[in-house]
């Protein structure tokens, strides 16, 4: 078992998976938690995996046991977000605007919920984890011209999507 490639692993992709889960709704320690159990699968099951695979295996464990994790729970524990708590000491029109943000992230979220699971992941990926074309390639193990292919049917449907249920006009 080659603990280096699994070390060099968490060094590069360890922060990267960390922040996605983060925005999938987990807290810190949801997160560390779950990312600490698939580098602990990794070094378990690390010889039946391709080295050039390695990378959206451990991407794809993680989500499995978010997944598994968030079914189990029911819900996540959301972490107090310290902007939105700073916001209660501003003036009106802050609180009016942090408001509205945070009533039009939850309509974002809505949609994002009944978008197909791989448009949700791609557009999270790209959109809240700020991942590269080429960072999410390398997580999902897909071309990138793959990824930019979906990503833009992902839009589409958002878009879409947005302008039936959202839109005023």
């Amino acid at each position: 078992m080659n603990y280096d490639a699994i070390t060099k692993l968490y060094m590069t992709q360890g922060s990267i998976i960390y922040k996605y889960l983060i925005k999938l709704g987990c807290s810190k320690q949801e997160a560390e938690d779950i990312l600490q159990e698939s580098f602990t699968r990794a070094m378990e099951h690390m010889d039946g995996v391709r080295v050039e695979k390695l990378r959206s295996w451990l991407f794809t464990v993680s989500i499995n046991i978010f997944r598994t994790f968030k079914k189990r729970n029911n819900r996540l524990s959301f972490s107090l977000d310290e902007k939105q708590y700073c916001n209660n000491f501003y003036s009106e029109d802050d609180v009016e605007s942090s408001i509205l943000i945070e009533e039009q992230g939850k309509y974002v979220n809505e949609i994002l919920e009944g978008l197909k699971e791989q448009y949700k992941t791609l557009l999270i990926m790209k959109y809240q984890a700020d991942l590269s074309y080429k960072q999410i390639s390398i997580l999902l193990g897909i071309p990138e011209s793959t990824v930019k292919t979906y990503l833009y049917r992902a839009r589409e449907e958002f878009k879409e999507r947005w302008r039936a249920n959202y839109e005023r006009g």
